[in-house]
């Protein structure tokens, strides 16, 4: 497999992750701030796993065009679809 191809599959089971746990930051009573800080959550989330991800595939083997390409899109796509989820109680019908 080709390192964008590891790349997005890293970056969608991080966006999983963080997705469920947005629904948390989300709810912690901030009013009208409670998206804001949450996207914050989400574009910390996806700093942090695309440091990891550059870490485990080494740091030379992506460019930032290539980044952009098979690690954003898949994460914010996860991330928010996890989230939504998470937020009509999906998962809690589920455990």
């Amino acid at each position: 497999m080709d390192v964008e191809g590891k790349s997005a599959i890293i970056h969608t089971l991080c966006g999983m992750i963080f997705g469920t746990l947005s629904n948390y930051v989300y709810n912690l009573g901030l009013g009208i701030f409670s998206g804001i800080v949450t996207m914050i959550f989400l574009t910390a989330g996806l700093l942090i796993v695309g440091h990891i991800t550059a870490l485990i595939l080494g740091k030379d083997s992506l460019d930032q065009k290539q980044w952009l390409g098979c690690g954003v899109t898949p994460y914010f796509f996860t991330a928010i679809v996890f989230w939504i989820l998470a937020y009509n109680g999906v998962f809690s019908r589920i455990w």
